[in-house]
This record gives C-alpha cells, sequence and structure tokens, in this order.
C-alpha cells in the first residue's frame, strides 16, 4: 500500500463524497472506514524459475483503477445503510399584525416552517416573528404571504441558519397489513388520496429531473 495507492483512495473518497447516490449532491459528516484491499494476482511469465514465482497485479494499479475502485465501493457501501437527505434550513424575521397571524402560521406550517420566538414590538400592534423554514419550501414565500395576508405581514428577512437532516426514508414502501390499508399499495410521492406525504422523495425526485 504505497503513497500512490494511499492518494488514489483519498481522491476516490473525495469524488464519493462530491456527489452522493441520492441526488449526486455533496454529503456531509461521512466517515469511510477501509477495512481492507484485495488485489487479484498473476504467476508473472519467464523461463527461470524465479520469475515463475513472481506475482503481479491482473491489471496495472495506475491512479484512476484505485480511485474508481474506492468510489464504487463507497458508494454501494452508502446503499447499504438507511438513507438520509441533509436539508439546509434557512432563519426568517418578519413583522405581522394580530390580523396576520392565522395566515401566517397557516402558511409556514404548510411549508414545514417552525417559529421559533413571537414577540410584540414595543410602542406598536405588530408581532416580530423569527422562524426556520427549509430552503426547498421557501421559494416564492413572500408574495404567498402577503397575498393570505391581506397585506399585514411584511416581506420575510431570509438567511442561511444551519443543516438539518431530513428524518424521511425516501424509499419506505408498506409492508404489514395496516400501513397497506391507510397508505395504499404503492408509495406515491405527494398523493394526497394515499394521506402520505414523502418530502424526502419528492425533493429527490425534483433534483433528479432538473438533472436530467
Amino acid at each position: 500500500w504505497n503513497s500512490e495507492m494511499r492518494g488514489s483512495a483519498v481522491a476516490g473518497f473525495r469524488l464519493a463524497m462530491r456527489a452522493g447516490p441520492l441526488c449526486e449532491e455533496p454529503m456531509r459528516g461521512v466517515l469511510v472506514v477501509l477495512e481492507g484491499v484485495e488485489i487479484a494476482l498473476t504467476a508473472g511469465g519467464g523461463g527461470n524459475r524465479k520469475s515463475e514465482s513472481k506475482l503481479s497485479p491482473v491489471k496495472p494499479l495506475g491512479g484512476g483503477v484505485a480511485m474508481a475502485a474506492v468510489r464504487s465501493g463507497i458508494r454501494c457501501a452508502l446503499l447499504t445503510r438507511p438513507a438520509r437527505l441533509v436539508e439546509a434550513l434557512l432563519r426568517l424575521t418578519l413583522h405581522s399584525s394580530l390580523a396576520g397571524l392565522g395566515p401566517l402560521y397557516a402558511v409556514l406550517s404548510r411549508r414545514r416552517g417552525r417559529v421559533l420566538e413571537d414577540t410584540m414590538v414595543e410602542g406598536t400592534d405588530l408581532i416580530r416573528i423569527t422562524a426556520v423554514i427549509p430552503q426547498a419550501e421557501s421559494f416564492h414565500l413572500a408574495p404567498e404571504l402577503l397575498e393570505k395576508s391581506s397585506g399585514e405581514v411584511t416581506a420575510p428577512e431570509l438567511v442561511f441558519s444551519h443543516w438539518q437532516v431530513l428524518d424521511e426514508d425516501p424509499f419506505w414502501i408498506p409492508t404489514t397489513d395496516e400501513e397497506r390499508e391507510d397508505f395504499g399499495e404503492i408509495l406515491t410521492c405527494g398523493d394526497s388520496s394515499t394521506g402520505l406525504d414523502n418530502n424526502a422523495l419528492k425533493y429527490i425526485r425534483a433534483v433528479r429531473g432538473r438533472k436530467g
């Protein structure tokens, strides 16, 4: 295991982390333990006994071969474990009147948002709202808030907050009789008729569709 092979293994790891198997997007917080390496060897040719006992790899162990093997091995290993997406959450700050609170909470709830704090602004009848919302659900948020609240909510200020694991199995399918009765035989993405809305699968399909 020389320095060239070690460098190829590191390069293969970086390639695997640069594009994960679900969306071909960068992966975060992954530790890979390389437990062993198997190399197919063949006896070298020649007329004397010395050359006959010499072993050499079946294929040249160039940097590209080792790098591709490590990348492929990591991707296969990842797919043997439960897969989860990591999504970016945005922190939003806005002001609302009492009349706009109902529509505001309804919009945030539908977009999987979560209110962190709501305080009255001293000397006014406005309430300062601080919340977090997934970045994937933040598109066209301001126009919808203004429309639903009839202008009672100000346009939100959005800044990056943190990364968070979306704890939904994108490949879950109903298996028990009770699950089939509740969700149907086939998992569908965002199908309101089944009562099931798998956000992870919805995001994966959207990314794959966008990337062709």
